[in-house]
């Protein structure tokens, strides 16, 4: 069928003087460049694919780090034919033991996999992964293919986030649990699952790495001895502001900030000078253990006040002040700027006080004197 230029422009609504242009011109092309035309305007339009969604590589990449891939189809662990990265289907049917791909193909039904079928079930069964970071998706988009949406459907990972608990102290503490196949420990699994949780709290690190200030070599007159709780906010501040702080004694220069506003051992004062570097927070006395985990996953340290004196199942004292840095199942981990305390005794062994590890069995009783959830802390806001 011949096409005339006066009736593709038809088509597109045209003016009658623009249609006595188009004839015009027609009437000026050669027949063969007027099938050129013809040939180009029937040619159905360029779609370009949607952009892949901006987890979906780093998802790729953590779990071909972990999972093996075969070209030819073999029966995994659980006695289903299995093909590439582990995908179960190809060419639209299950695959069979004898089949062989390529590995751009065997990339290629991973990634169908993880964007048709793994991460639509997460979302679905944690509507709240939705409002993830990418990173964070992939990570538990890694998690997912790993152990399936059958186990996340009955996970308590599933019920924690779904009940609005801060996802990384979840994530933290739930992940770790997978890393056994039967009664076996897999250091390959401990691995990956140490690699999921560094993705998905954003690499923020545990403990945190946060300068370490010293009470003891303060050069402002009569404080050495007693500021203990602005040194451990000047530790704060170094982490989160590192611009503003300088040199070994920059807790000195924070102190001088402290004073501006009151004594060294008022929380207000406190507050008002970290409002001063930037920070703003708020001085509580309902703290529990999920408050500070919760800070750590977020990337910031907690100074916290306690009784230093006596032993741990009676603890005494007017109080001290450390910054905690970090926690594992069993401790947390502080720098403390008098030194290295003998938790449970009560005493201190030394003026070394960056990175240490105090048990929660005795630093706990020192910080919630009155009971669960009743620990002093600086909360400052991410």
């Amino acid at each position: 069928m011949k096409i005339r230029l006066a009736d593709a422009a038809k088509w597109h609504r045209s003016q009658p003087h623009q249609l006595a242009a188009w004839n015009w011109l027609e009437s000026k092309i050669s027949a063969e460049d007027l099938a050129e035309f013809a040939e180009l305007f029937r040619a159905a339009p360029e779609i370009k694919p949607p952009p892949p969604p901006p987890w979906l590589s780093s998802s790729l990449k953590l779990i071909k780090e972990f999972e093996g891939c075969r070209l030819e189809a073999y029966l995994c662990p659980a006695g289903v034919p299995t093909i590439g990265w582990g995908s179960t289907r190809y060419m639209d049917a299950p695959v069979r033991i004898g089949d062989t791909i390529t590995q751009q193909i065997a990339d290629e039904l991973l990634a169908n996999d993880v964007e048709g079928i793994y991460v639509p079930g997460l979302f679905h069964l944690i509507p709240i992964a939705r409002s993830f970071r990418p990173e964070q998706v992939a990570a538990l988009a890694s998690f997912v293919y790993n152990v399936g949406l059958g186990a996340l459907e009955t996970s308590t990972l599933r019920k924690r986030l779904n009940a609005g608990e801060h996802p990384c102290s979840v994530v933290r503490q739930e992940l770790p649990k997978w890393v056994h196949a039967g009664e076996a420990l897999l250091p390959g699994l401990e691995r990956r699952r140490k690699a999921e949780i560094e993705l998905f709290c954003g690499g923020q690190g545990n403990p945190l790495r946060v300068p370490y200030f010293s009470q003891r070599d303060s050069q402002v007159p009569g404080q050495a001895n007693r500021m203990c709780f602005s040194s451990s906010c000047a530790m704060l501040v170094a982490a989160l502001r590192p611009d503003k702080l300088k040199g070994a004694n920059a807790d000195d220069q924070y102190l001088r900030t402290v004073l501006k506003y009151g004594d060294t051992t008022d929380h207000l004062a406190q507050l008002k000078a970290l409002a001063e570097y930037g920070i703003k927070a708020s001085f509580s006395q309902k703290c529990g253990w999920a408050d500070l985990e919760k800070q750590i996953d977020s990337g910031i340290p907690v100074p916290c006040g306690f009784l230093h004196h006596g032993p741990s199942t009676a603890p005494t004292g007017g109080g001290h002040w450390l910054t905690v840095i970090g926690y594992t199942g069993s401790a947390m981990i502080v720098n403390d700027p008098w030194g290295e305390m003998l938790v449970a005794e009560g005493r201190y062994l030394g003026n070394r006080g960056a990175g240490l590890a105090y048990s929660r069995k005795n630093w706990g009783p020192r910080w919630m004197v009155e009971g669960p959830n009743t620990g002093w802390a600086i909360i400052a806001n991410p």
